[in-house]
């Protein structure tokens, strides 16, 4: 592994070299290795928009117990972010043995430290593992893994803080859509780096982000006043919307976050897509990739008139809306007391057959006529949630009609 500092300014040398003197003496390190642009040389600093490349420090130590001392950690981190400057600082802890287990299984962003880190300081007690290199296949691959994962999840999140909104939740809308930022960004940063960064700061997110693909931290402004307002509202929600009693957002404010957010995912993909052809070509990506959300899901309106009889209808409409995420968040009364107990066990044994065949299926014990049309309007109908079983008598009896209120 390379050890030369030369191709730094004198001053980044001297920084680094504190740096390293302050997790020697402070902790028990087995190594300390600057990885990233730093050691690659192509870091950034661009004095118009005051963007400054990380010092991206991998800390290797020799049990697990010793890697999640947080407190230690954290305090060594502010210590070297003092020392840095103007320069970020953002450390990574881990334990020899997951490190050279994540190398020898071809983990390309540790196999990457040790092609181009520079070692800051070594105890000689431990030596890296010789990395494997994935083939572009199987880079692919895991990359359509963890975007997908991660993606979904965030969009899940965003979906979540809508409903909770249109609640009048505020507070639980905002941490969901914290986490829904939170999430793209580890999607873009899997299929740009294949790791996972363990902060949920969407603005140490956001910077690693831009290290990998310019525009990335562009989605949630912070350049002027009420940009960095805003944004400081939603990073702040990971812990204060949850636990501060005087955490406060509004209605408006939500929206315009949830707007940039759903920008954010469009930005993350479009990057991520971009970045997998890289491995295979275009043609290799999998046309499949999960999309952002639409800002209006389809809407019970547009459908065909549900049958006459009060069953079927009770049936029907229930089973529409298990189809729709959207219409299921904004509908105050999805099915009113005194449902059939029928309904309740065909709706359980839906949730287990799947939402398309469960609706269906109930429909045809209840001997309920489906025309062609409606068939084919549930078999494609987007997006499909799971099913919501309401929670009633089991032999109560359909006494008033179901109430849906239609989306935005």
């Amino acid at each position: 592994m390379k050890t030369s500092l030369d191709h730094l300014p004198e001053l980044k040398r001297a920084q680094l070299r504190a740096i390293s003197s302050i997790f020697g003496e402070g902790a028990p390190i087995s190594m300390l290795i600057l990885f990233g642009s730093h050691a690659r040389g192509d870091w950034v600093q661009d004095p118009e928009t005051g963007y400054r490349s990380d010092f991206d420090l991998l800390a290797i130590v020799e049990t697990e117990k010793q890697a999640e001392d947080l407190s230690l950690w954290n305090e060594l981190e502010r210590r070297a972010r003092e020392v840095a400057g103007q320069t970020p600082v953002t450390l990574i802890v881990h334990d020899i043995k997951f490190v050279n287990h994540e190398i020898r299984i071809g983990q390309y962003f540790f196999g990457d430290i040790v092609n181009e880190g520079i070692l800051l300081h070594d105890s000689r007690r431990f030596q890296l593992a010789k990395p494997k290199a994935l083939n572009p296949q199987e880079r692919l691959a895991l990359a359509e893994r963890n975007f997908t994962n991660w993606f979904d999840s965030a969009s899940e999140f965003w979906r979540g803080s809508r409903y909770y909104a249109s609640r009048n939740l505020l507070k639980h809308a905002a941490f969901l859509l914290h986490q829904a930022a939170e999430r793209y960004y580890h999607a873009a940063l899997l299929v740009f780096t294949g790791y996972k960064q363990r902060t949920h700061d969407i603005e140490v997110l956001g910077r690693l982000a831009e290290e990998q693909q310019a525009g990335l931290d562009d989605a949630l402004p912070k350049a002027d006043p009420e940009d960095r307002r805003l944004f400081d509202l939603l990073k702040k929600a990971y812990v204060d919307a949850r636990y501060s009693m005087s955490y406060r957002i509004t209605l408006e404010e939500l929206r315009v976050l949830q707007d940039r957010v759903l920008s954010l995912g469009g930005c993350v993909r479009a990057a991520c897509q971009e970045k997998m052809a890289t491995f295979c070509g275009a043609e290799a990506v999998s046309w499949g990739l999960p999309m952002p959300p639409r800002v209006e899901e389809p809407l019970l309106s547009n459908l065909p008139p549900p049958p006459a009889d009060p069953a079927g209808l009770a049936l029907w409409a229930q089973g529409l809306m298990d189809l729709s995420a959207q219409q299921i968040w904004e509908s105050e009364q999805r099915v009113r007391e005194g449902e059939a107990k029928g309904l309740r066990e065909g709706l359980r044994e839906g949730e287990a057959k799947g939402a398309r065949d469960g609706i269906l299926m109930v429909l045809a014990t209840r001997g309920i006529p489906v025309p062609a049309e409606i068939e084919q309007r549930i078999a494609t109908a987007y997006p499909v949630v799971r099913m919501r079983i309401p929670h009633v008598a089991p032999d109560s009896s359909l006494s008033s009609p179901v109430v849906c209120r239609g989306g935005r």
